[in-house]
């Protein structure tokens, strides 16, 4: 990673010089360091499992509704317990985990990670957060731990482990839930599970998103049409767009874009202004480029930033990988959309780029159906907003798009 990212590797004995290229006992001590660390990570896993043996909580956050007190979970004098027994009542009544969640986001009640005081901690309530606390044992009193552990000590991936090698110590602490509701809500679990039916896929899956929120847009057979997934899902003071679109309706727009595109491009008049038109697209491509950079660099000093809190001990190893895996990720974003925009640019700079472009929209407008192979193969991404107005982003240079 150091040489990848041109750091040098400096010990205070010099054992390991890279600036001077005293490199070859790197391995040895990698290897001894590795071995050491392995060795911590199993006093530190045996101190753990005698603790949950003796029935502590041995977890860096107690779970939601509970603090932590001496190893032994305490119910907290808050709002969260109450909180706790709506999810599992609003669940027992029927309602979906997604519908409670946008509830509770509606609401405004801070989600666990507010309460844990953890860097960059969301407002929104998810599905995923409600099945947590729904399958936690821990609520119904029992305390079940080392459910996961570490495939190894330089990997912050983990495994689920089997029941019978967990450590489970029936009731430790005072019940949030009665063990009769829990188990009832387990059932119900399974049971919605197998009937669930994965979603369909339509046409513009992954490709429409909303102007307001960015999130993406469902399809809603009732309403026959796409949906802001993030109004359907966190409600309107999430995201105000309520707007119904029709899939024949966005075919329709698409085409009738691109036909009018095509038929300006035939006209030598306007191939006489292509050029300009494509310098100002070209000229908006580097300010992109450069602002891209930007938020690239910021993000790997915030990566550093994040190993200063965690040597402050102000967040915890967890943590600290959990938060630099997601940096990484919105890197490789960054970093894939800065390749894309060289593309472009590379088209801005193509002097037969109408010739092309002329062309390939002749193939297409030639066939009868919006296909979802041609509708990726021109279409990047369609965003709607609120009022019901389209914009289309192309996958290539559009000389008629405003600059």
């Amino acid at each position: 990673m150091c040489q990848f990212n041109n750091i040098h590797i400096v010990c205070l004995d010099n054992s390991i010089n890279t600036v001077e290229g005293n490199v070859q006992n790197f391995g040895l001590f990698a290897w001894l360091y590795e071995n050491e660390s392995a060795n911590s990570s199993r006093r530190n896993k045996q101190a753990k499992s005698a603790k949950a043996q003796r029935g502590l909580f041995v977890g860096s956050n107690p779970p939601y509704g509970y603090r932590s007190e001496n190893g032994i979970l305490k119910i907290k004098n808050d709002n969260t317990p109450a909180t706790v027994h709506r999810i599992f009542q609003d669940y027992l009544s029927g309602t979906g985990m997604d519908t409670i969640a946008k509830k509770l986001t509606e609401e405004a009640i801070p989600t666990p990670a507010k309460i844990a005081n953890k860097v960059n901690a969301s407002n929104q309530w998810h599905g995923s957060t409600i099945k947590k606390i729904l399958s936690n044992p821990h609520y119904c009193g029992d305390l079940v731990q080392s459910r996961t552990e570490t495939i190894m000590v330089t990997s912050s991936k983990r495994r689920e482990l089997e029941t019978e090698n967990q450590i489970i110590i029936k009731d430790t602490h005072e019940a949030i839930i009665p063990k009769d509701t829990f188990n009832t809500v387990q059932d119900l679990i399974q049971s919605r599970t197998r009937t669930a039916t994965a979603p369909k896929r339509h046409l513009f899956t992954n490709i429409l998103y909303c102007d307001e929120c960015q999130k993406g847009m469902w399809y809603k057979a009732n309403q026959k049409g796409y949906r802001c997934g993030g109004n359907i899902r966190y409600g309107q003071t999430f995201c105000p767009n309520r707007v119904v679109i029709r899939e024949k309706e966005l075919i329709q727009v698409i085409v009738e874009d691109l036909r009018a595109l095509f038929n300006q491009l035939k006209e030598e008049s306007f191939k006489s202004t292509l050029l300009k038109k494509l310098n100002k697209r070209k000229q908006q491509i580097l300010r992109e480029l450069d602002v891209t950079q930007t938020e690239i660099d910021k993000l790997k000093t915030k990566k550093l930033n994040y190993v200063d809190l965690y040597m402050e001990n102000d967040i915890t190893k967890e943590e600290l990988v959990e938060y630099r895996e997601l940096t990484d990720n919105n890197i490789k974003s960054l970093q894939y959309k800065n390749t894309h925009l060289k593309e472009k640019l590379q088209e801005c700079e193509d002097e037969n780029y109408a010739i092309h472009i002329s062309n390939k929209l002749k193939d297409i407008l030639s066939l009868k159906d919006l296909t979802p192979q041609i509708l990726h193969s021109l279409v990047e991404k369609v965003t709607i907003n609120k009022d019901g107005d389209v914009h289309i982003l192309y996958s290539f240079v559009n000389p008629l798009q405003a600059t």
